[in-house]
């Protein structure tokens, strides 16, 4: 007959793991623990269980020595908040919670698994912790690390993993001492060695009686260092086991949880995702999803709706493209639970009751005083506008607010969001329209069923927004959310649906001319290489590289272990001289130009506008700069002649011109501003080229005398220091000894002193607090910073400071937009914002308007900030995009 378990949790092993796995998700700390909990009670079903929580005062092993933990910052801010609510979570599920004065959580768990073993009981330690290894006595006391699956370490399984028999543990730690707990060990001998000694001598004490037959000298020195401390270091590292607590099974003995209460507490810290479907509160309320196809219906639906004040609704088309797609019928919600469909076109509906509903329909969201929800706002809106419909009042997406209180999650998609917020899963689009070539339109589908589907879809929004509203002001991001990210959802909207005027037949001529160069170059690297081969092919590339003609190997790849044929490699071995990898650069530029823009543009031409229409990704990047795709404006190359000529197919109309504005050096004149160094400051103050003067500061040379490859390096310096760039990388960036780049970083430093001031403080502080704050609030946590991993601390240092600048250069330019966007509809200019490209806005007007569309974009993008330092536009305008750039 199987043993009776009893669980006992190592409290902060848990709440830690999940604080800093969860860094970005708010209260994570509590839901991780909590998720962890309900997991592990789900599936192992424990019979006895208990939680063992530190004390927050002193333990013994302090008075031992008062050094011992004393390396330890204070546990952040936010962490300890949670605290209590973990406490409460734990009383939810009717777990007892064990902790004593003057002992660490270790000793609890050591004297509660000894006693349950001496009861016949199994105890299963649920901890990470390797110290807790000690305790584990063949299959009575095991450990079960709830993070790696179901696995239960016992004492068979220790030799593998920690190196020693189980009874050797205490003095392997002993002799490693534990760095985390400042524990100082033997000096001297480290993890391999401490093995071979203790599998040769058996016992920490029989290595003492043989000290003198060590032959190696530094592992005689260490324990002879420490030999009148070694008790109290076996001491410090030893977890009690006899410790005076209670033990009594009833109270240990798990059952059920009352689910009201479960709801209760999981509702109040919004952990919806934790609601089963024993206890979630949404599945057990009956929604009432309705259809109105009633003209008196839908009134009184509206009327609702304008007493309400509020609206959250959700479209349902014929396609995702929004020049084509055809409204098939709009869901609307006003409370949870309460969500009705409209249909309009379904291939059912009349098209006498398909106008009468959308005349009802268009008034109402029209209508200023009706706040309106949605969920990926800017397709509605797309969509709508090229249907001719118009929306007023406040407008509102709860994915930018999922967006906003999570930048580096990847997915805010309301299937998504739904799962992870509310722990609902909704009914997905295959469900109801099918997959493959089979797939239905949607006005395909039957009325009853598309009601199901879009209502529930405004219904999940609705309650999205209820939970995600209250974070956006609990986390202080009303301000990016009101000023940023919400008036922007309708100029991007404006923008895709313009799209851009795309020359074909330059495009065209352009093929023609790379095809050619690109066959010319496949001759002169099969010549090169002695062979024909498949240039393409990496492995075939790095045999005939490294193999037949004997070029140095650069390094090979991570996984495959094969030579690496990357651009960094050939760029090294062109800069050794060889001819080979400088033509396979060339190449590789020609091929990707040719299949990425010059022969995929005009297949991406919109048949009914003549235009390209890019989407503008508003919710992907962590620092809130935008991305587009479809075509992928930011990869467009610009260091190239060739890569700049793609720009020229870029056109406009004819008696129209494109402007292109691009703000000079933004990054660095937010840095003077954040800084405040007088001479970075004074720089952009005269109106000097930063980077001339830059190269004059750091290479001691007059200004007049900076020539531009001085300057170039002194770009590479500005830009590159302020995101942590190193003396090794800018060394290899300038082609320079790691000598000379480190000086540069000196000198560089030391004139504007306030510059390293300025990043180290701002590391700090994101040390501090676990996240980095934006011009406007926009929020990143940064768990990597606090990382005991030096290459993810720097990782997050660098990623301070990078989301900082760039980030607040990203909510400048946005301002701008949404600045002129709106002056121009007020002045009821034709000029259309185009492009965002990086620093850069591209705008096309007719040639009628364009000294009063030049003056209207500089004025919003000058006046997008009040700095320190004056924010400058360089501009040009012309038939194409290159040439205005010029």
């Amino acid at each position: 007959m199987a043993k009776e378990r009893l669980f006992i949790i190592d409290a902060f092993a848990q709440i830690f793991r999940s604080y800093y796995a969860l860094r970005n998700v708010d209260r994570g700390a509590a839901f991780g623990f909590t998720t962890t909990l309900k997991k592990m009670i789900e599936s192992e079903k424990p019979e006895y269980l208990v939680v063992a929580f530190d004390t927050p005062g002193p333990t013994f092993r302090k008075e031992i020595d008062p050094n011992y933990k004393a390396n330890r910052d204070a546990p952040p801010e936010d962490l300890n908040a949670q605290i209590p609510m973990i406490k409460e979570l734990i009383q939810a599920f009717g777990v007892p919670m064990i902790l004593k004065e003057g002992y660490e959580a270790d000793d609890i768990i050591g004297t509660l698994a000894i006693e349950a073993a001496e009861r016949g009981l199994q105890a299963v330690i649920v901890s990470g912790d390797k110290d807790l290894l000690q305790l584990v006595r063949g299959d009575d006391i095991v450990m079960f690390d709830p993070n790696k699956g179901v696995h239960y370490m016992g004492e068979s399984e220790i030799p593998a993993y920690f190196g020693c028999k189980p009874d050797q543990i205490i003095d392997l730690l002993t002799i490693w001492g534990d760095s985390s707990d400042n524990v100082p060990g033997v000096p001297g001998v480290g993890e391999k060695g401490a093995k071979n000694l203790l599998e040769k001598y058996g016992t920490l004490e029989n290595i003492y009686a043989h000290l003198d037959e060590i032959t190696r000298k530094s592992y005689r020195e260490g324990f002879e260092a420490v030999r009148d401390r070694i008790s109290d270091i076996r001491t410090l590292v030893t977890i009690k086991t006899d410790l005076d607590l209670p033990f009594d099974l009833n109270a240990f003995r798990f059952t059920p949880p009352d689910k009201n209460a479960l709801v209760n507490i999981f509702t109040k810290l919004n952990f919806h995702s934790l609601l089963d479907e024993d206890t979630r509160d949404l599945d057990k309320a009956s929604h009432e999803y309705q259809t109105l196809d009633k003209l008196k219906s839908l009134e009184a639906w509206c009327a609702k709706v304008r007493k309400k004040g509020s609206l959250v609704f959700d479209i349902e088309t014929t396609s995702l493209d929004p020049n084509t797609a055809q409204v098939v019928g709009m869901a609307m919600a006003t409370e949870p639970h309460d969500a009705v469909y409209v249909p309009l076109r379904h291939r059912t509906n009349t098209p006498e009751w398909a106008q009468q509903a959308e005349n009802q329909i268009r008034r109402l969201l029209s209508e200023k005083e009706v706040r309106k929800y949605a969920h990926n706002l800017k397709f509605d809106l797309s969509v709508l506008r090229c249907r001719g419909w118009e929306l007023a009042g406040e407008l509102h997406d709860t994915m930018a607010m999922s967006y906003l209180i999570n930048p580096t999650g990847t997915k805010h998609g309301l299937d998504d969001v739904a799962e992870v917020r509310l722990g609902y899963k909704t009914i997905a689009f295959e469900e109801v329209c099918g997959s493959g070539a089979d797939q239905l339109t949607f006005d395909q589908v039957a009325i009853d069923k598309a009601t199901q589907y879009a209502a529930e879809d405004a219904d999940i929004c609705l309650q999205i927004r209820d939970v995600l509203e209250p974070e956006i002001k609990s986390l202080d991001l009303e301000r990016v959310y009101q000023e940023i990210e919400q008036p922007l959802i309708p100029v991007l909207a404006r923008m895709e649906t313009r799209g851009i005027r795309i020359d074909t037949s330059f495009l065209k001529s352009m093929s023609q001319r790379l095809s050619r160069d690109i066959l010319t170059l496949q001759s002169r690297i099969y010549d090169l290489a002695g062979q024909k081969f498949n240039i393409k092919s990496t492995k075939q590339l790095g045999t005939i590289l490294f193999e037949k003609l004997g070029l140095p190997v650069m390094g090979k790849t991570t996984k495959t272990k094969s030579y690496s044929t990357s651009e960094a490699t050939l760029e090294k071995l062109a800069a050794l001289g060889y001819e080979l990898p400088k033509e396979l650069i060339h190449f590789r530029e020609l091929t990707k130009l040719a299949s990425t823009y010059v022969d995929k543009l005009p297949e991406m031409v919109h048949p009914q506008t003549g235009r390209v229409h890019s989407d503008f990704n508003q919710f992907v990047t962590a620092t809130g700069r935008l991305s587009s795709n479809d075509p992928n404006l930011q990869n467009i190359p610009i260091r190239t002649e060739l890569g700049r000529e793609i720009r020229a197919a870029f056109v406009t109309e004819p008696d129209w011109s494109l402007i292109a504005a691009d703000y000079s050096q933004i990054e660095l004149r937010l840095l003077a501003h954040f800084s405040e160094d007088p001479t970075l400051i004074d720089g952009f103050m005269s109106g000097e080229d930063i980077h001339r003067r830059t190269a004059s500061e750091v290479m001691g040379v007059a200004r007049d005398a900076v020539d531009d490859d001085m300057r170039r390096a002194a770009k590479s310096i500005n830009f590159g220091l302020i995101y942590g760039m190193g003396d090794f990388r800018l060394a290899q960036e300038l082609g320079i000894s790691r000598k000379e780049a480190k000086q540069y970083i000196e000198t560089y430093f030391a004139k504007m002193p306030r510059v390293p001031e300025f990043i180290q403080k701002v590391i700090d502080q994101a040390r501090e607090e676990g996240e980095v704050r934006t011009l406007y609030g926009r929020r990143r946590s940064l768990p990597e910073i606090n990382s005991r991993n030096k290459n993810l601390q720097r990782q997050g240092e660098r990623l301070a400071v990078n989301t900082l600048i760039q980030g607040s250069a990203a909510e400048v330019i946005k301002k701008a937009m949404i600045r002129f966007d709106r002056s121009a509809q007020e002045k009821g200019l034709e000029a259309r914002l185009l492009l965002q490209v990086h620093d850069e806005l591209v705008v096309e007007c007719p040639n009628s308007q364009l000294d009063e569309t030049i003056q209207l974009l500089r004025t919003a993008m000058e006046g997008a900030g009040s700095f320190r330092v004056p924010l400058t536009v360089d501009m040009g305008h012309a038939p194409n995009w290159k040439e205005a750039k010029s």
